[in-house]
């Protein structure tokens, strides 16, 4: 009797149970206002589709991009011009007195430390940079715990000297502990990631390799995945959100899309956020948000103000200094007593970061005997 029971309520579920399925299923089917308002519709996930599908529709801007450094910030060392010329140099570390020795082959850049390692060659996978500056080269190494690390070389080539010196930042770090640190700084998780997000397009680490990779600062690196845009275009259809209007609405969304790789504050230490900071220069965006020019044009002033960022950066000074006029020649800026010329000289002079490569400062102001000393050399106040 007890055994009937419990098949009868059994039953009696399994019966409960079918009806309210159905009933929750016609209720979905029929669109029942007070159910349908709650589902949300799934969003379309974009593709990357990479720069080239974008020259179709955008040809004039594809041409002034491909001279640009952005352009070339990302390469193989065995397909890079570069690494076959560094085969056979030597370079001396002064600072741990040992010397660094290059070999290229068909797997591309190698180096060699004789006094610590004999003839082992330590491998230099990428090089990142588009040389307008310098080039840093980078390996991916496994990590004791099965995750894969970044080794960012010792030695950088600076278009400055047109020579090796040793990698920004590399003159304070303490004596090696890995074997690995002979070669390198170490560069895990975030670190790793921004530094590859920041030289491609596209690109993630599986097993030692970057998947997935498109190589260089391409369109979809501030315009976003483009697979949806390139669909509707081929459709005849508008695409208002891919708009520029409506993904840097203000200066500082703009300013803050440069800064994800030019360095925003927030990323910097405080005293690095200073007149006399030697190293601020070096980071656009962040020195840009100091200055008054910026903080008090209503919105009026960002990057693309001075700098194409589809094109070469401009070498001329004077077209800088047309643009600070365009502001300051009007009675509601500030006119420069010292007249309309210099302006780049005196107000965004070149900063050395540690005598290997200088950059113009964008913290633009009246400097005084606190700021950073300047250099006389002409360089271009850009990336």
């Amino acid at each position: 009797m007890a055994r009937l029971t419990v098949l009868t309520l059994v039953v009696v579920v399994l019966i409960v149970t079918c009806w309210l399925i159905n009933s929750e299923n016609k209720t979905f089917d029929d669109h029942s206002p007070s159910q349908s308002a709650n589902v949300k519709p799934t969003e379309p996930v974009h593709r990357f589709v990479g720069t080239t599908a974008c020259t179709v529709c955008h040809s004039d801007i594809a041409d002034r991009y491909a001279k640009s450094g952005h352009a070339d910030t990302f390469h193989f060392t065995a397909d890079f011009e570069r690494s076959k010329e560094l085969n056979g140099i030597e370079f001396e570390d002064t600072l741990r007195k040992q010397k660094f020795q290059y070999h290229f082959d068909h797997e591309g850049l190698s180096v060699s430390l004789p006094a610590v390692f004999g003839d082992e060659r330590f491998p230099l996978t990428y090089a990142l940079g588009s040389g307008a500056h310098g080039v840093t080269f980078l390996t991916l190494l496994p990590h004791r715990d099965g995750t894969a690390v970044g080794l960012e070389h010792r030695v950088t080539y600076y278009h400055q000297s047109d020579g090796l010196d040793i990698t920004v930042g590399h003159p304070h770090l303490p004596a090696p502990v890995e074997d690995a640190e002979h070669f390198g700084r170490i560069l895990t998780d975030k670190k790793l990631t921004q530094c590859i997000g920041c030289h491609t397009t596209s690109g993630h680490i599986e097993n030692l390799q970057i998947a997935d990779l498109i190589p260089n600062v391409g369109c979809e690196s501030c315009h976003g995945p483009g697979s949806g845009h390139v669909d509707a275009m081929n459709a005849g259809l508008k695409d208002p959100d891919f708009h520029k209007a409506n993904r840097w609405p203000s200066a500082m969304a703009e300013l803050r899309t440069c800064g994800a790789c030019h360095r925003l504050p927030e990323s910097l230490k405080k005293s690095e956020i200073v007149r006399e900071s030697r190293i601020l220069p070096r980071f656009q965006p962040a020195g840009l948000m100091q200055s008054l020019c910026f903080q008090k044009s209503n919105g009026a002033m960002r990057c693309t103000t001075c700098h194409d960022p589809h094109g070469q950066v401009s070498k001329d000074t004077s077209h800088y200094e047309k643009t600070c006029l365009d502001c300051h020649s009007n009675e509601s800026s500030a006119v420069c007593p010292n007249g309309s010329s210099n302006c780049i000289k005196c107000h965004m002079p070149a900063v050395s970061i540690e005598g290997v490569a200088s950059f113009h400062d964008h913290w633009i102001r009246i400097r005084d005997k606190d700021d950073a000393p300047s250099e006389p050399s002409e360089v271009i106040p850009g990336h």
